[in-house]
Formats: C-alpha cells, sequence, structure tokens
C-alpha cells in the first residue's frame, strides 16, 4: 500500500546494506540530544572534511534507514570527503525543526561545533534532507547562506521562497499567512500532518525572507512525481530561478513514501536517484571550491 507522510522504509535485509552510524551525546538547552556521524574510510587527521548533514523525516532519527544511512553508504561509494552527520531532530514538536528559527537550527550548530572539537571540517556544510528535513534543510540555507555551501531539499510539505512567500501541500501559496493560520477552521484544508502549523509561533517565521547572500548558494530541489507535494516543489524551484538563484531539478517516479517491502521494491530504484543526485549535485559543488 502507498502513503502520503512516511519516509520509505527499508526491510531488515536491506537495512544490513547499510553502514551502521555512531551515537554521539551532547547537552542542549540543558537536555541530553543525539546525533549520529559517519566518517569516511581511513580518516586523515590532517585533512579538512566537508560536513554532510542528512536531516530526516517525520517520525523518525538521526539513524533512519532512508535517507541517513543510505545517504552514508552512496558518499562512501562516490568517494567524496565528507562526513555524514545525521542529526535526531524533535518528534515531539515537528515546528521547531520544519522552522529553524524555532530551535532546532540553534541543535545543529551545536552539533557542528561538537564535530569540530574533534575533526577539521570546512567552514560550510552541504545540507540535505527528505520530507520534514527538506523543510528544515531549505529554511536554513536561506537563512545563513555564510554557512551552507550547496542545499539540496527532497519532498517537502511546505516552503518559503526567497522573497518570502509560503507554500504548502494541497494548497498552494497562501497569501496572508497569519490569517489563514490564525483560523483554526483552515485546519481542515490541509493534510493532517501539517495541522500542527496552526500554532501562534509558526506565522512570525513562515515568511522570512532570505538573508543578504543566500544567492550563492546552489539549490537542487526534488520531489515525486506521484507525490502530492510536486506542485510546491515546482513552484519553489521556480521562485529560485526567478530571483536568479542556481538551481537543478529533477522529479523521480515516486510517491512521498512506503510503508511495506512491496512498496519500497517497486520504486526502489526511484528513490535511490534523491541519494545518488544529491551526492553527485555536492560533489559538483565540491570540483568548484
Amino acid at each position: 500500500m502507498l502513503i502520503g507522510l512516511a519516509t520509505p522504509r527499508l526491510s531488515s535485509s536491506q537495512s544490513r546494506e547499510l553502514p551502521e552510524l555512531v551515537r554521539h551525546t551532547i547537552s542542549f538547552r540543558g537536555m541530553p540530544r543525539e546525533y549520529f556521524l559517519h566518517l569516511p574510510p581511513g580518516v586523515d587527521g590532517a585533512k579538512s572534511y566537508w560536513g554532510l548533514v542528512v536531516v530526516h523525516g517525520a517520525g523518525d532519527d538521526g539513524r533512519a534507514r532512508f535517507p541517513n544511512r543510505a545517504m552514508a553508504r552512496f558518499v562512501t561509494e562516490s568517494g567524496l570527503d565528507a562526513m555524514v552527520i545525521s542529526p535526531s531532530f524533535s518528534n515531539d514538536d515537528y515546528n521547531a525543526s520544519r522552522f529553524p528559527g524555532l530551535g532546532e537550527g540553534e541543535f545543529l550548530d551545536e552539533i557542528l561545533n561538537d564535530v569540530r572539537s574533534r575533526y577539521a571540517l570546512k567552514p560550510r556544510m552541504f545540507l540535505t534532507g527528505y520530507s520534514r528535513g527538506g523543510q528544515f534543510s531549505h529554511r536554513y540555507a536561506l537563512a545563513h547562506p555564510e554557512r551552507v555551501a550547496a542545499v539540496a531539499p527532497l519532498a517537502s510539505g511546505t516552503w518559503t521562497t526567497p522573497d518570502g512567500r509560503f507554500l504548502v501541500e494541497g494548497l498552494g501559496e497562501i497569501t496572508d499567512v497569519r490569517a489563514f493560520l490564525a483560523d483554526s477552521t483552515n485546519a481542515s484544508r490541509v493534510p493532517d500532518n501539517l495541522r500542527d502549523l496552526f500554532q501562534a509561533r509558526v506565522a512570525p517565521v513562515a515568511q522570512v525572507k532570505a538573508a543578504p547572500g543566500a544567492r550563492n548558494v546552489p539549490y537542487l530541489v526534488m520531489c515525486g512525481t506521484l507525490d502530492p507535494r510536486l506542485p510546491i516543489a515546482q513552484e519553489f524551484a521556480r521562485s529560485l530561478q526567478s530571483l536568479g538563484y542556481e538551481v537543478s531539478v529533477e522529479w523521480p517516479r515516486t510517491p512521498h513514501g512506503c510503508e511495506d517491502a512491496a512498496c519500497w521494491n517497486e520504486y526502489r530504484t526511484e528513490f535511490e536517484k534523491y541519494l545518488s543526485r544529491t551526492v553527485d549535485f555536492f560533489r559538483q559543488v565540491a570540483l568548484r571550491r
């Protein structure tokens, strides 16, 4: 059965093909929090590596099979000199990781500081994420372009364009976000997984415009052709192009997610395009620097 929300679920046998990620903990705002790290083979202590941050989807954590562990596999096979960094973001407060300014952006900054205390990372990171992770990644890059070398947001349920337009799955652009989110009856118009957008703290961060220099960050935007989120992904990509951003796109033939092995087996090759295309995109950016 196909579903519209869950990220792809790999079977146990498929999971064994993927690298393990090493768990680390840090204290953030007085609470223990975790992230996962995958190092390239034969780490050289005298060498500076790319930090490649992968943000999981709703309900998962930093060791999710897709995209986190699967992305680590593709990074290793590509030979990209990158450390894969996978935060475990909040599953109690989805808005905190949809909108980095509500807290999880600072959590990511602390994770990067912790990794830098052990290894040499380049000043700017590669950033990607699927579903809710795509929401975080594009907004973080728009807000902090000085920290991001390239970004690949994948299959996001909402988008904020560089000029501050707010796009929502199933509705497209919301022209008056404050009024829309202030009316709780509008919650019935959005998918169930987005109904927690109707909180007073969301509107001020939903339409934040890009910071100066954001146009210098290259984008790869991807979404499945069978995914109801495709129209807003395409609109976001058009907004980037119209504003002079460097943007590449690809639309694999996938639903948003799978809940069983049969679905995954049917669409596996297409789902893997999110990984292979993203890694290739980051490799091309790395070669230019």
